[in-house]
């Protein structure tokens, strides 16, 4: 059966996400939404339709197909965009199941009574414990999230974390958490360590 997603934010954590719900069969399609050419450019090599332009315009979404998708993940990098972004297209599409991915675990209620259904939280350097939504969660039956952390491995040192995979979230450099898609990430170091987001399927 179709099923279609749409990623509002071509980030590694919204790859993530959207892996876990291709390898669950939840989703079937995709398209992607993201207002930077190079990210947009990127999605069209890996071979995935996407539409640039902001998240939180209706005729951008309404173009990806946000009204008639199954679900959504909103993965920007902006805790205040995440939340107007949801806001919209729960507006815009009450069917859907909408996963936003935030940073703050005060958003987690304000983003539920705007119409999430599952939030993901990555807030503090020394908890990575995402939480989801307390809402049932019939449409992701038996999904578990972990976030851990590993060492660099040496053919690792010396490339960028961009290049470690799309599970790789951040790193832990000085007792400092740096995103991925931050310039100031640059190279790996030996003594970095490397936050990756994982997820377990219960067996049936």
């Amino acid at each position: 059966m179709r099923s279609h997603a749409v990623l509002i934010g071509y980030s590694a954590r919204g790859r993530v996400v959207l892996s876990t719900l291709f390898t669950a069969g939840h989703v079937t399609e995709l398209t992607v939404v993201d207002p930077d050419p190079e990210r947009v450019a990127q999605a069209g090599v890996d071979g995935v339709r996407a539409v640039e332009g902001e998240g939180w315009r209706l005729e951008v979404l309404r173009s990806a197909g946000a009204h008639a998708s199954n679900h959504i993940v909103v993965a920007v990098p902006n805790d205040a965009l995440a939340l107007r972004i949801t806001s919209v297209v729960r507006s815009l599409n009450e069917a859907a199941t909408i996963t936003t991915l935030v940073r703050s675990t005060e958003l987690h209620g304000l983003l539920e009574f705007l119409g999430a259904d599952h939030v993901l939280v990555l807030n503090r350097v020394g908890d990575w414990a995402p939480k989801t939504g307390s809402l049932p969660h019939d449409e992701l039956p038996g999904l578990e999230w972990a976030v851990l952390e590993r060492p660099v491995m040496q053919d690792e040192v010396g490339v960028s974390p961009l290049a470690c995979g799309d599970d790789v979230l951040a790193i832990m450099r000085d007792g400092q958490r740096i995103w991925v898609e931050d310039p100031e990430a640059g190279q790996l170091r030996g003594d970095d360590k490397l936050v990756v987001f994982t997820n377990t399927l219960e067996e049936t």
